[in-house]
């Protein structure tokens, strides 16, 4: 891949962390504050709700610039903002570099791949992260994610051949139904919601059906670390959305690492 084609990559990932950032922030709010969706207003400080100016939305740059404080009444900005640019660029970094190792394996001549995969470990970090805060996933994200893996594994070869890939939708979705289906008749109240049905059932799309259990080995170990660590954030429910999403993007690693050193 050349330098040009790299360093626009790089700015893409930047602009995609950069969005992340406010999908985060907006998401949960959009339902509780009238005219607030995630392209209105534009984009402003959570503090004194100014509008910011252009250069105040270079990711990175403009964070640096204004030493983390808002330019307007100087409050601190959340480094969350700073994170999440940092993770897509390296994100994106790391799949260009595997792709110079290997023209077969990711960053090949066919950037709609390249793009499309990136996309998808983009979209499984926003939902941890929305789970994390909020306990919320966005059942948007989760559907195009079924529809990037049933693409990516019909069109590319990603993992899986398409009909185990839509084997994975199908018995993603529906082993958790069944799971909290009995957990209702137990204990007559709901515990996994129907955006972790959602999510899982993409995991079942990406990686196929076989790899249903792994991910979800995965994640509720990762589930259940979080709830260790942090039991006051977690008394009453779970962030089982961002084990999932986090177990997910720990088995494509593996995979990934696995079939390279074949």
């Amino acid at each position: 891949m050349n330098l040009e084609l790299s360093i626009l990559l790089s700015v893409f990932a930047l602009s995609v962390g950069s969005f992340v950032n406010s999908f985060i922030y907006r998401f949960p709010l959009i339902d509780s504050n009238q005219g607030l969706n995630l392209f209105k207003p534009r984009s402003f400080c959570p503090k004194c709700k100014s509008s910011l100016r252009p250069f105040m939305l270079i990711p990175i740059i403009s964070y640096i610039y204004l030493k983390g404080n808002c330019g307007f009444c100087n409050e601190k900005i959340s480094p969350s903002y700073l994170i999440h640019e940092l993770f897509h660029l390296v994100l994106m970094a790391l799949i260009i570099v595997f792709g110079s190792w290997n023209p077969g394996y990711i960053a090949d001549i066919n950037i709609l791949k390249t793009l499309l995969i990136f996309l998808v470990l983009s979209f499984f970090y926003t939902q941890a992260i929305l789970d994390y805060k909020h306990l919320i996933l966005s059942v948007g994200l989760s559907v195009c994610l079924i529809g990037f893996g049933l693409v990516l594994n019909n069109f590319f070869n990603f993992m899986v051949p398409v009909l185990e890939s839509l084997l994975g939708v199908i018995f993603g979705y529906a082993s958790l139904w069944l799971i909290n289906k009995m957990y209702y008749l137990i204990r007559k109240k709901d515990g996994i919601g129907g955006g972790d049905f959602l999510l899982f059932a993409a995991c079942g799309s990406l990686f196929g059906v076989h790899a249903l259990g792994p991910i979800l080995l995965l994640g509720s170990s990762v589930t259940l670390l979080l709830f260790a660590i942090n039991k006051n954030h977690f008394d009453k429910e779970i962030p089982l959305g961002t084990g999932i999403a986090s177990g997910t993007g720990i088995y494509f690693l593996i995979s990934k690492i696995t079939i390279i050193s074949m």
